[in-house]
């Protein structure tokens, strides 16, 4: 399993979790997202096991998700983006004020320090992508912030489970 080390709790099951990887330094942020998806990081569950779970990624087959399904999101978009799961009036118990900030300090401090973010289009509701137990999240949204000429990308997973 990959650590996506926590950094939020979010609703009651839910959460925000960050972790940096290190790639070869690429000429573009596309590339470097190309180098991710191809790279042993990329398949992960992002909840905690000790199986093999190199065929997916999160919710989704593996397989299914390719570069082009990253897209470029910038930081204005941001507390819309947050907005459409936080404030869903299906939740039993929504998350609080606290958690909130929480999680939107957390993801502007990493636009600060990388100007160049891309996020995954798909989400929970792609379901047609999802392997045998994908359903299990609620939520799940991934946020890469990349610096290419470095390699290096900071992953932001928010999930419910």
């Amino acid at each position: 399993m990959v650590d996506s080390p926590v950094v939020a709790r979010i609703w009651d099951y839910g959460w925000l979790s960050r972790d940096e990887l290190q790639l070869a330094p690429a000429p573009s942020a596309p590339a470097l997202i190309a180098s991710y998806v191809a790279s042993p990081q990329f398949g992960t569950s992002f909840l905690p096991s000790d199986k093999d779970e190199s065929s997916i990624h999160g919710p989704f087959v593996r397989s299914r998700i390719s570069s082009d399904d990253f897209v470029l999101f910038e930081e204005a978009a941001l507390q819309p983006y947050l907005d459409q799961f936080f404030l869903w009036p299906e939740w039993n118990k929504p998350a609080t004020p606290d958690q909130c900030r929480a999680v939107g300090a957390a993801l502007r401090a990493a636009f600060e320090r990388s100007a160049i973010c891309y996020r995954l289009r798909f989400d929970e509701t792609s379901s047609s992508l999802h392997h045998e137990w994908g359903f299990v999240f609620t939520v799940f949204r991934e946020l890469l912030f990349l610096q290419p000429e470095s390699g290096h990308v900071t992953r932001f997973v928010i999930g419910y489970d």
